[in-house]
């Protein structure tokens, strides 16, 4: 009993630190951004959506590299559909989301993300050439991203030099950072052991909702604040960055069984497409299609922990 409390500590603390610390490390990379020069469109698009997901990334890689390949895959899966289904589900129950043009766009690509990421798991493993495509596809997205806004973009003027200091802030918080992933690595696979279920459980769900607390927190800020783009826009960059950048990464160090994370798959689908259609027609997401959201991931809870395959 008393093991099962320290495991879950760690889970706890590691949790806290993931998020806390990464919220630091995010402002103190956008600080040394602009202190360099670069462009508020670099910062924005690439700088700030890895922000909310380096908790997903840091876990995912350190669980991999650990060998606790059902931790690694289901924090990002798990991630993914808890980002729809509970966040966007929660948000716009406090309040109706509007979302741009743009929102929808982009909701197609992060469809076309998990599309492209089934087709390479379809053999039962992401493999380290399948991470490496992964990523490539993100760097596709990512230039066409900022093709795209180009016009748009205004540089910063260097506000003063990055000085040593400023990179031995960075690489101490993100020492932080990976000491607070193996935490949750640790306590989630102990955890996992001793109750018998497996590690993809866990990490689909107590280290998913965990890593996605950022999310959460922007999510509801937005829809307190009525600005349902910056909810649903943030989820989408997340979500495509789970399916390409965190596997992606996760899979080069260590190749990933897939055979688990079916139900998850067939599940975000199950929320994906009518978040897309809700995006099309009405240009953001109702109450009642978060109600939908919100009972979809009660059932995926109660299917996962019944131990429902498929």
């Amino acid at each position: 009993m008393l093991e099962f409390a320290l495991w879950s500590l760690s889970i706890l603390a590691g949790i806290a630190i993931l998020v806390v610390v990464g919220d630091k490390l995010s402002d103190k990379i956008v600080e040394v951004a602009r202190k360099a020069g670069i462009s508020t469109l670099v910062i924005s698009i690439v700088l700030v959506s890895l922000s909310t997901t380096l908790p997903e990334i840091t876990t995912s890689a350190i669980a991999s590299y650990q060998g606790a390949n059902g931790i690694a895959l289901g924090n990002a899966l798990g991630s993914i559909f808890a980002n729809i289904a509970l966040i966007l589900g929660l948000a716009s129950m406090i309040r109706p989301l509007k979302a741009g043009r743009s929102a929808y766009e982009n909701s197609l690509i992060m469809l076309a993300s998990l599309v492209f990421l089934i087709l390479l798991s379809i053999d039962g493993t992401l493999s380290r050439l399948d991470g490496l495509l992964l990523l490539l596809a993100y760097a596709v997205y990512l230039r066409w991203l900022l093709k795209k806004h180009a016009r748009s973009e205004v540089e910063w003027e260097p506000s003063g030099d990055v000085k040593v200091l400023d990179y031995i802030i960075l690489i101490a918080l993100g020492l932080f950072l990976v000491g607070g992933a193996e935490m949750v690595v640790f306590g989630g696979k102990n955890i996992a052991r001793a109750l018998g279920i497996s590690e993809f459980v866990i990490g689909a769900t107590v280290v998913a909702i965990g890593t996605s607390l950022p999310e959460m927190t922007n999510a509801l800020y937005g829809a307190v604040r009525e600005r349902g783009s910056i909810s649903v826009g943030n989820i989408i960059g997340a979500n495509i960055m789970n399916a390409l950048v965190v596997l992606g990464i996760a899979s080069l160090i260590r190749p990933l069984p897939t055979d688990a994370s079916v139900l998850t798959v067939v599940l975000v689908l199950f929320a994906m497409i009518p978040m897309i259609a809700s995006l099309r027609k009405a240009g953001g997401i109702d109450r009642r299609v978060g109600a939908y959201f919100l009972a979809l991931y009660v059932l995926y809870l109660v299917l996962i922990f019944s131990g429902v395959k498929l």
